[in-house]
């Protein structure tokens, strides 16, 4: 959504203005959409990073610019002024936000009105501040701003270090888009069937290798399969049709016999079963042969690369360790655990995300253990280092984790939930990760607190490019959360607001966000506390589809995965998905058709790039079906 509309107050002005709701105290952050980044940017006519470099106690603080974003900034340091006495309080709140930020980034805005005032806010260490010019560069700081939707805290909420991004994408992007509002709404909802007994999970699963996802339900008193039929607009159960009797702890869909044919892994608490399908599409049990022990819980089941030609192995999370199955020929399964570090550390308490967080093209696998998560760097197909500590913190207790690009950088984020709050670990490169969960918006705002979180996804629920967050609860309504773009999110779709069905507000037991009907648009299935399950699909008002493409890997031939997949447009990153053979494909979409490249490099290849011409419809695409090379 374009926000170049007229303001009701010119830049200046705005500077100058609110000291009264300023005053009336903190209000919950909202998105303000008559003046956002793409208004502040046109406005300015100086946009400068600086970097403070010192200060003194009468208020003096010096800052050198780092390089200028628009305009044209003095040669000479910088000055700020404010007063650390002042009793309003404003020059105290200056001062501790300037020893917060350090040398940190800062951003300045500065505008000049009809009278050739010059007028400025400073934004540090994810806060406003409210300035005017004070002389031949120098600005004198009044205030820090509040939040509220009138206050520049609803033009951007938090993150400076994304602000400079956002602010370097506006001036350099020929039609830049900063959301105000999803720009999506539910259609409908329908329910589709209930489910006896307790669920574990919901996953979208292309059966047939089309496109076209189904609903897989994990359920202790039997899995189900739900499939939407065109002809007639509806879902139905087909596990039945399907000859599908697994009862699922932990599930897992990948191509387990390299046939060609996705195929479910299942756990139900005592042993794994492959129920492998058959050419008609129905499916048939066989029970896994395992060489090796596999104590303890089964925290998850993830499908991954072994180095088994064209078959798939699973990764087991366990309590004391990780173990990846390793299929054999003779369709049993190798066990080998991984090495944990040396002071081994608490128990996990969730299941590994696998993703190549490090950028060297391999995946790798990160456990939650206590307070900290152990690292398994990737070495090869099948191949990982020892864990060593790593101090990305996943929460106390039994968390929810997914990796996203929310950054837009082209490497994976980490979203976490637990007992004691969400977490959001921005990827700084070379498995550099800081906890940035308060500088993201209105998520901070929004999410519920003291509630277990049943289930995470990143998805993209408005096909714009920027990935979004799926958020179910064991109370509450399941929450979606739309990306404006670098790490910062508003509140979108949640069911009290949008649809009113009071039996969502009981709590979910799964949910996931997907494409089920294959209109292009994802949808999103949750399973009720009672076993009713839902689909809300959404509403395409123009009828005419979204430009987008979904990758994914071949099954029974060449790499299994995860592979990492960016998307460009133009210079805009549209987001880094991985790609796993069997899995839901990865989406990237754009509000607009034309021409975007998607970048990947298989384990031991070279870097591939492909230009794809979106159109108003959803583009299915296989990548690598020919062998890669070893690393």
């Amino acid at each position: 959504m374009k926000q170049r509309g007229l303001l009701e107050r010119p830049f200046a002005v705005l500077l100058t203005v609110g000291v009264l709701l300023l005053l009336a105290g903190v209000a919950r952050a909202l998105i303000n959409p008559r003046f956002t980044p793409i208004d502040l940017a046109q406005q300015s006519t100086l946009i400068a990073q600086i970097r403070l470099t010192g200060s003194d106690s009468k208020g003096n603080v010096t800052a050198e610019v780092v390089r200028t974003l628009k305009g044209t900034a003095p040669k000479e340091k910088i000055t700020l002024l404010f007063n650390p006495e002042d009793p309003s309080d404003h020059g105290k709140a200056i001062g501790n936000l300037i020893a917060k930020a350090g040398e940190g980034p800062a951003l300045l805005f500065s505008a000049t009105d009809e009278n050739k005032q010059a007028a400025a806010f400073l934004h540090l260490a994810g806060n406003w501040i409210r300035g005017e010019a004070a002389g031949a560069n120098s600005y004198r700081l009044n205030q820090v701003e509040q939040n509220g939707m009138e206050s520049m805290q609803g033009t951007w909420a938090r993150g400076t270090d994304m602000l400079i991004l956002t602010m370097d994408y506006i001036l350099t992007d020929p039609s830049p888009e900063v959301p105000v509002a999803v720009g999506c709404a539910w259609a409908q909802h329908k329910k589709i069937g209930k489910i006896e007994g307790k669920v574990f999970a919901a996953q979208a699963v292309d059966l047939a290798g089309t496109g076209i996802c189904s609903l897989f339900v994990a359920a202790e008193n039997g899995d189900r399969i739900f499939r939407f039929d065109a002809k007639d607009g509806d879902f139905h159960d087909v596990t039945p049709a399907l000859k599908l009797a697994s009862t699922s702890r932990r599930a897992a869909w990948g191509d387990f016999n390299g046939d060609g044919r996705v195929d479910l892994a299942s756990w139900d608490g005592k042993a794994l079963s492959l129920w492998l399908q058959q050419p008609d599409g129905t499916f048939t049990r066989t029970v896994a042969r395992l060489g090796g022990e596999v104590n303890g819980e089964w925290l998850g089941l993830t499908v991954l690369d072994v180095g088994t030609e064209g078959k798939a192995g699973l990764l087991v999370s366990l309590p004391a360790a990780a173990a990846l199955l390793v299929p054999r020929k003779d369709d049993s399964f190798e066990v080998l655990t991984l090495a944990r570090p040396a002071d081994k550390g608490p128990a996990a308490a969730g299941s590994c995300l696998i993703a190549d967080f490090d950028g060297d093209g391999l995946p790798d696998i990160l456990q939650p253990s206590g307070n900290a998560s152990v690292f398994y760097k990737g070495q090869g197909k099948g191949r990982f280092a020892a864990g060593t500590r790593c101090d990305v913190n996943f929460g106390k207790g039994q968390s929810v984790a997914f990796a996203g690009d929310f950054a837009g950088t082209g490497r994976f984020d980490i979203f976490s939930a637990a007992a004691d709050g969400c977490r959001l670990w921005h990827n700084r490169g070379g498995m550099k990760f800081d906890e940035t969960f308060a500088l993201t918006g209105e998520m901070p705002y929004s999410v519920v607190s003291g509630v277990r979180v049943m289930a995470g996804q990143t998805c993209d629920i408005n096909n714009d490019g920027r990935q979004d967050v799926l958020l179910a609860y064991a109370e509450g309504t399941p929450m979606l959360f739309f990306n404006r773009g670098f790490r910062t999110f508003g509140k979108a779709l949640q069911l009290t607001e949008e649809n009113v069905i009071p039996e969502t507000q009981e709590g979910q037991q799964a949910a996931v966000v997907e494409d089920f009907n294959g209109d292009g648009l994802q949808d999103m299935a949750v399973v009720l506390k009672g076993g009713d399950v839902l689909v809300f699909s959404q509403n395409d008002e123009e009828g005419e589809g979204r430009p987008c493409a979904r990758v994914t890997l071949p099954l029974g031939k060449g790499f299994v995965g995860p592979l990492t997949v960016t998307g460009w447009a133009d210079k805009r990153c549209l987001g880094a998905w991985s790609v796993t053979a069997g899995s839901a494909a990865a989406l990237f979409a754009c509000h607009e058709v034309g021409q975007i490249l998607l970048k990947w490099q298989m384990p031991g290849g070279q870097p591939e790039e492909k230009k794809v011409i979106l159109e108003n419809k959803s583009i299915r695409l296989e990548l690598g079906a020919g062998k890669a090379g070893k690393p």
